[in-house]
């Protein structure tokens, strides 16, 4: 394990034992019940993006197993597992994160570094997901190398976007461990998984739309244009009595929007997903919804607070 991976695993280990005053664990993901600030509405549209295209490869693949690479405290794979009722395994760098997502979720896992899966056999799931989990890693190349390896039938992978190779040149990664190492462009990902699909699933024109009205905004003003911030403050000011009224209906708005304009505004996604069919399908069935997956996801798949 290099010595940046090393650093970052620690760093991770310490974070998923954080807890508030009164000893309640402090989640990476909302597990909690419906958030209303701006991180986990975003978290919101990519999870949207990934059951939505696991419930269209239910069309084509019969899937029993699935993992999730990077899990944190399972949050997703707790959605994926609810709705469609795959036998669901987790692994993420940080071993207590594991331990919340088995200790909150239920789900089993195990400890292990996605640039070396060496204790997966080939084609060991008929389902992995990888999401917001490559970005952090100094050898993407190895990382997606291994997810198509232990895949048996459909790799989803997502990753932070560059819209072009300009700005993936002039990207600053900032300092400190499980920062953002990297970026990537549609070319880029087309290269390295050559027989994937790639999509943005997250538009950052929605995104500054959102912003004005989602109560609690996580954005940095640093090093923006003067005329910029002063603008997006006032507009923070008009919108403000619209967000009294920002909650689990205008998020549901926002998630649908989101999905159905990243098509159309094809240079500006946050996020890019990767969709790799590494066998022909070996199903044939009508596209299957068992559960509504907005409402599970704002509405029902809370979990009481968890002391640590």
């Amino acid at each position: 394990m290099d010595k940046y991976t090393k650093t970052t695993k620690e760093w991770l280990n310490e974070r998923f034992k954080n807890v508030d005053e009164k000893g309640i664990y402090k989640s990476h993901a909302p597990i909690y019940g419906f958030a209303y600030d701006s991180l986990s509405l975003g978290l919101y549209k990519n999870n949207y993006a990934i059951l939505k295209e696991i419930e269209k490869l239910l069309s084509e693949y019969k899937i029993n197993t699935f993992l999730e690479v990077g899990c944190a405290e399972g949050f997703t794979a707790h959605l994926v597992k609810n709705i469609f009722g795959f036998q669901t395994t987790v692994t993420d760098l940080s071993a207590e994160a594991v331990k919340r997502a088995k200790e909150i979720y239920g789900i089993d896992g195990f400890e292990s570094d996605v640039q070396s899966l060496d204790n997966l056999a080939d084609n060991s799931f008929d389902l992995v997901l990888c999401s917001e989990t490559i970005e952090h890693v100094p050898f993407p190349e190895k990382a997606f190398s291994e997810l198509v390896r232990i895949t048996k039938k459909a790799l989803i992978v997502t990753v932070p976007a560059a819209k072009n190779l300009t700005e993936k040149k002039n990207y600053m990664s900032p300092a400190g461990p499980h920062t953002h190492l990297n970026i990537f462009t549609k070319e880029e990902l087309k290269d390295i998984v050559s027989s994937g699909k790639v999509r943005g699933i997250s538009n950052k024109r929605i995104s500054n739309i959102e912003n004005l009205f989602v109560k609690y905004v996580d954005i940095s003003l640093n090093n923006k244009p003067k005329i910029f911030v002063i603008l997006y403050k006032i507009a923070r000011f008009l919108t403000s009595p619209i967000r009294i009224f920002y909650g689990i209906s205008m998020a549901k708005m926002f998630i649908k929007l989101d999905y159905l304009l990243c098509g159309v505004f094809r240079n500006c996604a946050n996020t890019y997903m990767v969709v790799l069919k590494k066998i022909s399908p070996d199903y044939k069935n009508p596209i299957q919804k068992p559960k509504n997956i907005l409402d599970f996801m704002l509405e029902r798949s809370k979990v009481e607070p968890y002391y640590l």
